[in-house]
Formats: structure tokens, C-alpha cells, sequence
């Protein structure tokens, strides 16, 4: 009996898959365990190589310059022309000599087992340098762009390599350098991603505490790139070499590092100032805003007569978006009047004009400007209030009380104010005009047989034929229950008062139909002529009514002229 356990074998398929496996695992263990060794070697430069307390104040001096540069920045977004360009020269400063800083001042605390001095020169140019290289970055970092920030970013992080290791050069010690290439393409990588992370942070919110966290990713940048640079800087001693004399010496470049961290700090000082005030502008400005937006009417503010902010309101009243509206000049916008500066409108209140929308309609409002306090170009705040509705409601007001509410035709109110009129220009020009009193005869009679519902369409079929008759040029109007009269403006020659009558007479002849019934009306007329029967509104008035009385005297239907 064969035991089958003796012809299982593994295929060379499954064996080839398994090696594969094996290797897989081999060689990620590796990387994990360089990865491993490459930390532990970083944690043990810092912690056997340097003095801690240095440590820690580079850290300090790097945080600090990274909050200062940020502030800054935010700070030069808000200018324009020069001082957009005096503000990046002075973060560029601050960012080089921060990161010089930072260096020397990790250098101070570097121990290594040979005296050390530095080459005057290069140590001069390593700090000329990053400051160059940062000066580059600052327009990317400014711009509103993220693609070109973070491209800013990049040349950022290229100033603390090129910094750190021209500062390296400067080092003299009787002995050389030799690098880890695997830990110096790690200190570059993660500088450069840190950098970015801090910019791509500040740039996506605005605030302040956001830009806490890109002033310590930017700190972690600097020192991230010295520490592992750092470590991977093998010191090879040789007693051979001799070393200059003529070197800059740790106690003068104590001085140094603590002179440029001082002008940080200073400008640090600065930065938050500015940036105290600019968020307190920020904040009156947000709130003004919010006023604006809150304010029911439209609201426009003007500097030298063109527009530099509205609210939603205004937009929607004129029909145009804010940026098309903003910049152009607010007379563009009102029929009348223009507005200006000056002081004649320091009190303007209620100015009624019209306002002209995006398609050229005109709008009814009501204007106020007031001055508001500048320290550039004086600026107006208007109020801009839509009086559409006010308007039509006082214009019906207005004609109610000058009107009959059953025909529509002028009241006596309105007709007093007429005559008035047409005296005063009839006397200034020695013009004369007719004053023609009617009555409907019998009228009485037809509310009580027909009732006074009958009686008021009556009252407006007649309205109707007077208007007809008389067209534009005469005023008629309504003066009692059944009393109209007719003003016969001064000018119209070829209208004979007397003729008028007549044919008011002969208008009335035909029956005036009335829910299937035809009623009769009768007309009486009485007659005065301005200044031949009186001179005054009154006498006029009164001449006219007596001739009307005297036209009934003699048997209605027939018009009078006063005696």
C-alpha cells in the first residue's frame, strides 16, 4: 500500500507565488525597519548632539517668525501698488532671517567633538540667500491664486535648503562632512510638504487660528528640514586639517542670531498690532454690512460720486448685479437730481427723484444722504427709498379730494382753484372768458319716481355727454347734487360762451336711456363773462348762479345770460 502523503509535492507555480510572498514581506520589513532606524537616528542627534534648551529656543524662534510672516502676508493682501510691495519685502525678511535664525541658533546647541567657528563670509550669504529665495516666494504667496500660493510654497521651502545647507558650509572644524543622501532627500521632502500644508491651510480659511496652525507647520518645516539634515550629517574629525582663526567665533554669533530674533520679535509685534486693528475693521465692516443687507430700503455708498458698496436691495431695484453696479457713478443711476459731495448735500432728506433701472424704466423715490467720516476721499451713504406705492396713494388722495366721487369730473374745490387761475391770467393778458352755470331741470322728480340709484347713473350718462361735447378745452365740473358748470378758458377764441350753451341745450335733447327706459331730461343755463359781468372769483360765481335762476324763471330749458 502506497501512502499518498508520498506523491503530494508543491507545483513550481505555487512555490514561484510563495518566494514572491516571502520577498514582499522581506523587503517591506526592510523599509519599515530604515524607516525605523532613519527616526531613531534623528531623535538621537537631537537628543545626544544638540543642548535641549537651544533646541527648544530655535522651535520658539521658528514658530515665532512663521506667525509673523502669516500676519504679515494677510496684512500686505489688503494693500495696493507700493505697499503691497514694502509689506512682502519686509515678510521676506522676516521669513530669512527666521529661518537663519532658527539654524544658528540649533547650531549654538550643536556639540560636536571638536572646536567649531564659522566662515564670516558664508554665514552672511546663507542668511542673503534664504532671504532672496523667500523674496521670490512672497508675490506667489499673496496671490489669490491657490495653484500659484503653493507653487509659493515650494520656492519657500527651497529657501530653508538652500539656507541650511550654505549654512552648514560656513561651519569650520578640523574635519568634513560626510551625507546621508537617503535623510537629505527626507528633510527637503518634508520642509516641502509642511510648507505647503501651512500655506494650503491659511489660504482655505482666513482666520486667525487657522493661521496659528500654519505658523507651527511652518515652524515644523524649518525645523524638521535642520534636524534631519542634521542627522544626516556624518562629522569625520581629521587633527591634520588646521582651521582659520580668522572665523566668526559662537559668542558673536550669539549676538548675531539674538539680534535678527529680536527685529522678529519686534516685527512680530508689529504684525499683531496690524492685525488686531485689521480684524477690528474687519469686524465694523462685517457688521456695517450686515446692517446694510438688514436695511429694507436701498442703500448705496458713494465715494467721489461713484459707487463703492450697495445692498441686496438696491440690486434688485435697479436690476443689475454688485459688480456691475460698483464703480459707476450713482448720477448714472437718478434722473434728478445729481448728487455731489459738497456741502449743500451734507442735509439732503427726502429729495423725491426718479431712479433708472437696468432696462431704463423710471422709478418714483425718495433720497437722503448723509456723510460719513473718511480718512481717504469723502464718502456719502444714501438712502434710496421706493415711494411707488406713497406716491399713488397720495395722488389718489389728492384726487379724491379734488374730484366728485360719482362722475369723476372736478369738484368745486378743484373748479375754485381753476377760476382763480384763469382770472389771474385772463387779467394779466386783458382776456375774457365765460362762466356757464347748468342745472338739470326737474331732476327731483326722477329720483323719487325712480329712485336715487336711477338718479346717479343719470347724473353720470349727462356727466358723460357734457365731457363729450366739451372734449379738452373747457373745465366741467360738478358743484352740487344736480349743478355742473363749465369754464371757458381765457384763450380759446373761437369758443363763443353763448354758442356753448346752445349746444349743451341741444345735447340734451335726445332721452338718456336707463335699464330699458328712456327719461327726458331738461337743462338750465345761466351765463357770466369775466370782467364784462364781474372782476372777482365770487361775484363771477354769483353772477353766473343768479342768471341760471332767472333761465328757470323764465321756463327752464333755455340758458340766461346775467344782467
Amino acid at each position: 500500500m502506497i501512502d499518498n502523503s508520498l506523491l503530494r509535492c508543491d507545483t513550481p507555480s505555487s512555490s514561484f507565488k510563495s518566494s514572491r510572498k516571502a520577498g514582499r514581506r522581506f523587503l517591506a520589513s526592510t523599509a519599515v525597519t530604515a524607516r525605523l532606524r532613519m527616526f531613531i537616528r534623528i531623535l538621537d542627534c537631537i537628543r545626544t548632539d544638540h543642548d535641549p534648551k537651544l533646541v527648544l529656543l530655535a522651535v520658539l524662534v521658528s514658530l515665532v517668525s512663521g506667525f509673523t510672516v502669516f500676519a504679515i502676508l494677510d496684512h500686505a493682501r489688503a494693500q495696493q501698488g507700493g505697499a503691497r510691495h514694502g509689506w512682502s519685502l519686509i515678510a521676506a525678511c522676516v521669513a530669512g532671517g527666521g529661518i537663519w535664525s532658527t539654524h544658528f541658533v540649533a547650531m549654538l546647541g550643536f556639540a560636536p567633538a571638536t572646536a567649531v567657528s564659522y566662515d564670516i563670509t558664508l554665514t552672511l550669504a546663507s542668511a542673503l540667500l534664504s532671504i532672496v529665495i523667500a523674496g521670490i516666494s512672497m508675490p506667489l504667496l499673496i496671490s489669490t491664486a491657490l495653484p500659484c500660493a503653493l507653487v509659493g510654497a515650494v520656492v519657500l521651502s527651497a529657501a530653508i535648503a538652500a539656507m541650511h545647507f550654505t549654512g552648514m558650509r560656513a561651519l569650520l572644524f578640523a574635519g568634513t562632512f560626510a551625507w546621508e543622501p537617503a535623510l537629505v532627500a527626507l528633510s527637503v521632502s518634508s520642509a516641502g510638504l509642511l510648507v505647503s500644508a501651512a500655506i494650503f491651510i491659511e489660504r482655505l480659511a482666513n482666520r486667525r487660528r487657522h493661521r496659528l496652525v500654519a505658523a507651527t507647520l511652518f515652524g515644523a518645516a524649518v525645523c524638521c528640514l535642520h534636524f534631519t539634515a542634521m542627522a544626516a550629517a556624518v562629522v569625520k574629525t581629521d587633527p591634520t586639517l588646521a582651521v582659520s582663526d580668522e572665523g566668526l567665533s559662537e559668542f558673536l554669533l550669539g549676538l548675531s542670531v539674538a539680534f535678527v530674533a529680536s527685529v522678529i520679535v519686534a516685527l512680530s509685534l508689529v504684525a499683531i498690532v496690524f492685525d488686531k486693528r485689521a480684524h477690528r475693521a474687519s469686524a465694523d465692516a462685517d457688521q456695517m454690512r450686515n446692517i446694510i443687507e438688514a436695511a429694507q430700503t436701498s442703500i448705496v455708498v458713494c465715494e467721489n460720486q461713484k459707487v463703492i458698496a450697495t445692498n441686496r436691495t438696491f440690486e434688485q431695484l435697479v436690476g443689475l448685479d454688485q459688480a456691475e453696479i460698483e464703480g459707476t457713478p450713482l448720477t448714472d443711476f437718478i434722473a434728478k437730481p445729481a448728487l455731489t459731495n459738497d456741502r449743500s448735500n451734507n442735509c439732503l432728506r427726502g429729495v423725491e427723484a426718479q431712479l433708472v433701472t437696468a432696462t431704463g424704466a423710471l422709478i418714483d423715490v425718495a433720497l437722503s444722504a448723509t456723510p460719513i467720516l473718511s480718512s481717504g476721499a469723502p464718502r456719502l451713504l444714501v438712502e434710496i427709498r421706493d415711494i411707488r406705492v406713497e406716491k399713488a396713494a397720495r395722488e389718489h388722495m389728492t384726487y379724491l379730494a379734488n374730484h366728485d366721487a360719482l362722475t369723476g369730473l372736478p369738484n368745486l374745490r378743484l373748479f375754485r382753484s381753476e377760476l382763480r387761475r384763469a382770472i389771474d391770467i385772463a387779467a394779466a393778458s386783458s382776456d375774457e372768458f365765460g362762466l356757464l352755470w347748468l342745472d338739470l331741470d326737474h331732476f327731483k322728480s326722477v329720483n323719487d319716481t325712480y329712485g336715487h340709484a336711477v338718479g346717479d347713473v343719470l347724473l353720470r350718462s349727462v356727466a358723460g355727454r357734457f365731457r363729450s361735447l366739451l372734449g379738452e378745452r373747457h373745465l366741467l365740473a360738478r358743484v352740487g347734487g344736480d349743478e355742473f358748470v363749465v369754464l371757458c378758458r381765457p384763450g380759446q377764441k373761437s369758443s363763443d360762451p353763448a354758442a356753448l350753451a346752445l349746444r349743451l341745450l341741444e345735447a340734451m335733447v335726445e332721452p338718456v336711456p336707463i335699464n330699458n327706459k328712456k327719461i327726458d331730461v331738461a337743462l338750465s343755463i345761466g351765463l357770466a363773462v369775466f370782467p364784462h359781468d364781474a372782476d372777482s372769483l365770487d361775484a363771477l360765481m354769483h353772477k353766473a348762479d343768479t342768471a341760471l335762476y332767472e333761465a328757470k324763471k323764465m321756463g327752464r330749458n333755455c340758458w340766461r345770460r346775467a344782467a
